[in-house]
């Protein structure tokens, strides 16, 4: 549905960006945040899936940051390959780019993110720093411990694993003490459960959680 083009984000940098358009009038804008696996063929399936629920779809390629098109699959040795580029990144380059493609968004209406694993934490940070953002959606976000003390200017809501091993439920409780005006998700479901082409994918909670994502932005976009 979607095609790559590219972005420029505020400092120059010229970064990759998925966008998929929908039929008609588009209800709002929503930027998909990557996994630390860059762009990749699930990413563009999501972005294509929200953009026939009626949204403007901006998928920025963050890695493009440290080399353009980054794409992995899920083996062991492209999750490996992952970790090291996501521990390449800053968080001030990577808003630079997030805030590039809300602007891109933005065309459509009210923009909000929605994220998964690093791309979770980064919903999460830019939903405290890049203006303009009417809503955030995260996914077992792996940053959220280290982000936890910054706090969401707009609505935001996050979907949490119970056998997830990297981000515990703990977390969970002490996201939503310290921001009780949150909505947080629970389902009985592993790091990952949205991706189909992981090992850990669940269709039951992937299923509740899109549906629970898509009547939240209904509700703001």
């Amino acid at each position: 549905m979607g095609a790559m083009t590219s972005l420029t984000a505020a400092d120059g940098h010229r970064f990759g960006a998925y966008i998929a358009e929908p039929k008609g009038t588009p209800k709002g804008g929503i930027v998909v945040i990557q996994e630390i696996f860059g762009v990749n063929g699930h990413i563009k399936a999501v972005t294509d899936g929200f953009a026939a629920d009626g949204y403007y779809c901006v998928a920025p390629a963050l890695f493009d940051r440290l080399q353009p098109g980054i794409d992995l699959g899920y083996s062991a040795e492209d999750v490996a390959k992952g970790r090291e580029w996501r521990g390449k990144m800053n968080w001030s380059d990577c808003m630079k780019d997030v805030t590039a493609a809300v602007t891109a968004a933005n065309s459509a209406g009210r923009v909000g993110t929605v994220g998964y694993c690093y791309g979770g934490g980064v919903t999460w940070l830019a939903a405290a720093l890049v203006p303009g953002l009417a809503a955030s959606v995260g996914y077992y976000g792996g940053p959220w411990a280290e982000l936890i003390d910054r706090a969401p200017l707009c609505p935001a809501l996050l979907h949490f694993g119970a056998r997830d091993a990297m981000i515990p439920l703990s977390l969970a409780e002490g996201m939503k003490a310290k921001h009780p005006t949150i909505t947080t998700h629970i389902y009985d479901a592993d790091h990952g459960f949205n991706c189909d082409q992981r090992a850990s994918y669940d269709a039951r909670a992937a299923t509740l959680a899109r549906r629970r994502t898509l009547a939240f932005f209904e509700a703001i976009l």
